[in-house]
């Protein structure tokens, strides 16, 4: 017998706005270089999307956190943090990215920037892009010659005739 298999499509968790701003940190994060794609070119927001679906503990801190970053670009900038110059952009990024030494009263995007960043190098180094970056070869056949004769003789060991 056929088995057919039919899969309801999910709503998007994240809105339009909210997807842009995950796709300009991402590239924040993980840019295109002369090595390999940028994390949008690895699907990154896409695969974010996914995480806060399967683990629904991400999405409060998520949603959160973007909107946190929304209100301090308004509150710095009286524009939303994609509306920013890059120039803007890095400067918001830059006061929040390093942890234990962001300011106090900015404690709250220095967490939503850590799981951002976290869930931004899983997903481009799980990618097929990331894996190439990385130049990960897997595991390769080799030749087991034994355990080499100076550590051998090290433990006062040999190998029988």
């Amino acid at each position: 017998k056929d088995y057919i298999v039919k899969v309801k499509a999910q709503p998007n968790f994240f809105t339009e706005h909210e997807m842009a701003t995950i796709t300009l940190l991402s590239d924040i994060i993980i840019p295109k270089d002369a090595v390999s794609g940028s994390a949008t070119d690895a699907k990154v927001p896409e695969f974010i999307e996914f995480i806060v679906k399967d683990m629904p503990d991400h999405q409060v801190p998520m949603r959160g956190g973007l909107k946190w970053l929304d209100l301090h670009s308004y509150r710095k900038h009286t524009k939303a943090f994609t509306e920013c110059s890059s120039k803007e952009q890095i400067a918001i990024v830059d006061e929040i990215a390093y942890p234990g030494k962001t300011p106090k009263h900015l404690s709250q995007g220095e967490s939503f920037f850590t799981l951002m960043r976290n869930l931004t190098a899983t997903g481009f180094y799980t990618s097929k892009i990331g894996i190439a970056d990385l130049d990960y070869k897997g595991n390769m056949p080799n030749q087991w010659d034994g355990v080499p004769d100076e550590v051998l003789k090290q433990y006062g060991l040999s190998y029988d005739a």
